[in-house]
C-alpha cells in the first residue's frame, strides 16, 4: 500500500475521532434537556420571576403553537443578537425552536454574551410533540419578549 492511501485512511481515522469526541461533548452539556427533564425546570421555576421561557421560532411558527408562557424572539429579525442581549444575564432562560439548530445557536450566543443559566430543549418543539406534552396557542399578550435587563 502506498504512503497517500495510508495518509488517506489514517486522516478519516482522525476525522471520525473528532466527530465522536465533539458529539460526545454536547450530550454531556447539561443544558440540553430532554422533554422530561425541560418539564421539571419548568415547574421547578413556575414561582419566579426571572424565569423566561424563550422560543426562538418565527411568529408564524409560535402561531401554530408553542409552549405555555413562551415569549417570542424570532431569531431570523435583524435585531435578535441586540433584543437577546437586552435580557437579564442573571435570569433563568429556558428557549426552544423547531428542532433544536437555532437554539443551540443562540446557546452559544449567550455564553458569549454572559448569561449564567441558560437551558435549550434538545430537539425543540418536535421532541416536544413527540413526547405528547401540550402546546399553548396564539395569545397576544404572551408574544412580547420580556423588558431590558436591570
Amino acid at each position: 500500500m502506498n504512503a497517500c492511501f495510508h495518509l488517506w485512511v489514517t486522516l478519516r481515522l482522525v476525522t471520525v475521532a473528532v466527530l465522536l469526541l465533539m458529539g460526545g461533548c454536547l450530550e454531556q452539556d447539561g443544558r440540553l434537556l430532554n422533554p422530561a427533564a425541560a418539564v421539571e425546570i419548568m415547574r421547578q421555576n413556575k414561582d419566579n420571576p426571572a424565569f423566561v421561557i424563550l422560543d426562538v421560532r418565527t411568529e408564524q411558527e409560535f402561531r401554530q403553537g408553542h409552549l405555555q408562557g413562551a415569549a417570542l424572539l424570532d431569531y431570523y429579525a435583524p435585531d435578535f443578537r441586540e433584543r437577546f442581549a437586552e435580557l437579564d444575564r442573571d435570569a433563568t432562560i429556558f428557549m426552544y425552536c423547531r428542532s433544536g439548530n437555532r437554539s443551540s445557536q443562540v446557546l452559544k450566543m449567550a455564553d458569549e454574551l454572559g448569561f449564567r443559566i441558560v437551558y435549550d430543549l434538545r430537539g425543540g418543539i418536535l421532541a416536544w410533540k413527540e413526547a405528547g406534552l401540550p402546546l399553548s396557542m396564539w395569545n397576544a399578550d404572551q408574544a412580547a419578549v420580556p423588558g431590558p435587563r436591570s
